[in-house]
């Protein structure tokens, strides 16, 4: 009994990796670098391309801060090239961000980043999460 127990388990796992392309790691994660673009990249050209691949983000950037003031994704992400990063660091938030900046240097704020409390491209005020030692 114990046998048939066990070879039904190794025989599901065996069954799961096929059906995952034996995927052992899991699903791949996004690239870090932007995928090729053709042709001329001009400011405008990100958000084209992102209101049809990705329309929950452009939405959640259209609808922000960022959005109604025109912030185009290069000044956080860099361009398409090799300066682009999925996940801007806070040297890409000083220049316009300079005060809010300095507060990441309390002790409180240590091993966070911005969007620990700002969810990203919505850029909402607070998310609602405490911030252990400071406020909201």
């Amino acid at each position: 009994m114990k046998w048939t127990t066990f070879s039904a388990v190794a025989l599901t796992l065996v069954g799961l990796l096929a059906l995952a392309g034996w995927g052992i790691a899991g699903p791949a994660e996004n690239p870090p670098a932007h995928p090729e673009v053709e042709g001329a990249v001009t400011p405008d050209a990100c958000e084209v391309c992102h209101q049809e691949v990705t329309p929950e983000v452009h939405s959640e950037w259209y609808d922000s801060q960022h959005g109604m003031l025109a912030v185009k994704c290069f000044v956080c992400h860099g361009s398409t090239g090799e300066d682009f990063t999925k996940d801007p660091s806070i040297d890409r938030c000083v220049g316009c961000h300079a005060d809010q900046v300095e507060t990441m240097a309390a002790p409180f704020m240590k091993d966070k980043s911005c969007f620990t409390c700002h969810p990203a491209h919505a850029l909402m005020a607070h998310l609602p999460v405490a911030v252990e030692g400071g406020d909201k």
